[in-house]
């Protein structure tokens, strides 16, 4: 494919660069979280994701030379970003725009965007409508969705995704200081009813999969560092559901995230 967007070019070459780095210090950790970039997609996820949806030349640019699959990358302004390549991009709607358990379209999602990335469950789109890349975000689990434009084009996300934090002193990423947490609901609490409405926010699923969800506790709801799991915490605390906080190692952390 010609190189017609050298800026995206530009930014995925000093990522690779990065990656290859940390693989050589630390091939052990890299062998069991590898990062797949710069590789090409199949033709036929490419053909897919093209005959699914009308989308932008960049963006399928962007597939087809560098993430095939997705990719999880803890960055400098994100908790846990993942990436979708064309071979999961119609697996990363679910919960978005549609429910993949009901097989049922979620009527309150806005019908041309398209997610291309989340953190943590916050998505990051494009409009389709448009025909670029501008790049809108919300956060989850409020009970509507308010979209605000994060970054005017595929090359300044991507600036701000794929730039890992730094490691210092050349530590290995398990020894980067961070505590890590898990929060998960272990039974109906004081108000089931509150309970439910909390899944059903959280997890942009209807009354039935929320029930569902419910039964099948211990139900994780929260996985990330320190800072962002006091407001999830909050909100358990203040709607009486039963609930449980651990904290867990930075490994298990990515096998969650991963999962």
């Amino acid at each position: 494919m010609e190189n017609r967007y050298p800026e995206i070019d530009l930014i995925m070459k000093k990522m690779q660069e990065a990656v290859t780095k940390e693989r050589e210090q630390h091939p052990a950790f890299y062998a069991k979280y590898p990062m797949r970039l710069i590789t090409e997609a199949e033709e036929k996820d490419v053909r897919n994701v093209t005959s699914t949806w009308d989308l932008p030349e960049e963006y399928v640019y962007f597939l087809k030379r560098y993430v095939p699959e997705r990719v999880s990358w803890s960055a400098v302004e994100y908790i846990s970003i993942y990436i979708y390549g064309a071979k999961d991009l119609e697996a990363g709607q679910s919960g978005y725009s549609y429910n993949h358990v009901t097989d049922e379209v979620i009527t309150d999602w806005p019908s041309d965007y398209l997610v291309i990335a989340s953190d943590e469950g916050d998505p990051y789109c494009i409009d389709l409508s448009r025909g670029d890349t501008v790049i809108f975000t919300a956060q989850h689990g409020t009970g509507l969705w308010d979209f605000s434009i994060a970054y005017h084009n595929l090359s300044e996300f991507l600036n701000s995704v794929l730039h890992p934090r730094e490691l210092e002193d050349e530590e290995s990423p398990e020894t980067i200081p961070s505590d890590y947490y898990k929060l998960q609901i272990t039974g109906t609490g004081a108000d089931k009813a509150k309970t439910l409405m909390f899944i059903k926010k959280m997890f942009s699923c209807d009354y039935t999969q929320a029930k569902a969800y419910l039964e099948k506790t211990p139900l994780i709801v929260y996985k990330g560092i320190e800072q962002g799991v006091a407001k999830i915490e909050e909100q358990l605390e203040r709607i009486g559901a039963d609930f449980e906080k651990h904290k867990i190692s930075w490994e298990e952390f990515i096998e969650l995230v991963q999962s």
